[in-house]
């Protein structure tokens, strides 16, 4: 049966689901540049007083209809004769919602879709009911089959309708990763994130923390080469008891990466300068992988080094030194005084699609050059800190080579650098163009996209 078949003709008015009436009003509250992803749906009321089945469909729903709105506004701008932008906002979210649903859920019946969505819209009028009732019974019918003629094609805008990504991002991915790597990424980005863990040796060994694990209703499975990360299934992650115990992190694959490339360029018992370090988790990595370390974290923003403060205290992390400041505007005493520092740059992210949903509609093109412009100034000043023989760590969950190879060929131009050679201890990972450095590339290393070099400041060099 075809979503067509199941939409209803004349039938009476229903409930609106509660799942799909808090997905509607969750994407009217991330209209806006005021409010990003990552930072609002959890905090979402409408999401909060739903079952837990309805919360996870609710979050599905808003998650999809965010990821897939370049593929479903191309669908519905079809079947519409004024631009979709121009519709009003309650109703193109809700035709947004349903659209999403009828082209890429199959378990939910087309009826109910298209019925909740119309009463979604009724208090903007009859007319409002009726421009959606007409347009959504359109997709059931006919949408599968536009969107497939719209998004065939080599094009870069066929790619975007079928990636659901702005066209600029589509051809910066073709030209820096080639087309098979970037169709693999672009698909793997708009599939749910990988739900992965670091188990903090702080607070157990790894069997003991699976077990709790397990006893809170997770199932987990480990990671080739990576020992204390785990992928797991289960409830929310933060609400479970081995979390508030300090056990687990959440902590991506390619964040877990970094982490281990800064402690293993470290000497024993150094001093370790994390920089940009907030929320704390690879700070918290580098405590519980370097025992005894003389650990610095700095962050610019003051709330954040109270969350971090906050978080190393329920990972056991103890005696680390926090410093809330601006690293352009680091003080003197940092000067060649750490054996080993690690710079998670601020960057824009775009290795990040597929677990911050809204990232690649709030990213511009321009946003690239102007932050590897930023990278380049905390990089050189991150090496300052760095004493001679001591490693200097660059990681950023991005991909464009403006913010990663560009990034090291500017430290290493200045001389008085040389790069560890990374693609020899993680030969999966090496750089295609550089194989020094690791490029962690979705979907065959998880699914957060990461570049990592690490440099070694030559002995004679001067600070």
């Amino acid at each position: 049966m075809t979503p067509a078949d199941a939409v209803r003709e004349g039938a009476a008015p229903t409930p609106v689901s509660p799942a799909r009436a808090a997905a509607w009003k969750a994407l009217l509250r991330l209209r806006g540049d005021t409010h990003h992803f990552e930072d609002s749906l959890s905090a979402f009321a409408e999401l909060e007083g739903l079952s837990d089945r309805d919360r996870g469909l609710a979050n599905e729903l808003v998650v999809g209809t965010v990821k897939r709105r370049g593929s479903v506004d191309a669908v519905l701008g079809s079947f519409t004769r004024a631009p979709v932008n121009r519709t009003d906002p309650h109703v193109l979210e809700a035709l947004r919602l349903a659209a999403f649903q009828l082209l890429f859920l199959d378990r939910v019946p087309a009826y109910a879709v298209v019925d909740d969505s119309v009463a979604l819209v009724a208090r903007r009028g009859k007319k409002a009911q009726g421009f959606a009732n007409a347009v959504l019974r359109k997709v059931a019918a006919e949408g599968r089959e536009k969107f497939a003629g719209l998004a065939e094609g080599d094009g870069a805008r066929s790619w975007s309708v079928r990636f659901s990504c702005p066209v600029w991002l589509v051809q910066l991915l073709r030209r820096e990763l080639g087309d098979e790597a970037a169709a693999l990424f672009l698909a793997a980005a708009a599939e749910p994130p990988e739900r992965c863990l670091r188990v903090n040796t702080l607070r157990g060994d790894a069997a003991g923390t699976r077990a709790s694990l397990a006893a809170a209703g997770f199932t987990t499975h480990g990671v080739p080469g990576l020992g204390s990360a785990l992928l797991y299934g289960g409830p929310s992650l933060e609400r479970c008891e081995p979390f508030r115990r300090g056990q687990v992190t959440a902590q991506s694959r390619g964040s877990q990466i970094a982490g281990l490339v800064a402690a293993a360029g470290s000497r024993q018992n150094g001093a370790v300068l994390d920089l940009c370090a907030a929320p704390g988790t690879k700070t918290a990595q580098l405590a519980a992988t370097l025992p005894g370390a003389g650990l610095t974290a700095v962050d610019a923003d003051p709330a954040r080094v109270d969350d971090m403060r906050r978080n190393l205290a329920r990972l056991g992390v103890e005696g680390a030194r926090l410093v809330a400041a601006d690293v352009l505007d680091l003080p003197p005493e940092f000067d060649d005084a750490y054996d080993t520092v690690l710079l998670d740059a601020p960057c824009s992210g775009l290795g990040t699609l597929s677990s911050r949903a809204d990232l690649r509609w709030r990213r511009r093109e321009a946003d690239v050059d102007r932050l590897a412009q930023l990278q380049r100034r905390l990089l050189r000043r991150a090496a300052r800190c760095v004493r001679r023989g001591g490693s200097l760590t660059y990681a950023v969950c991005t991909l464009p080579s403006a913010e990663t190879t560009g990034v090291v060929d500017s430290l290493l131009g200045a001389g008085g650098w040389a790069l560890d050679d990374l693609g020899e201890s993680w030969p999966g990972m090496a750089h295609p163009a550089a194989g020094g450095c690791l490029l962690v590339l979705p979907p065959q290393n998880g699914s957060t996209g990461f570049f990592v070099a690490r440099f070694r400041r030559l002995q004679g060099a001067a600070g």
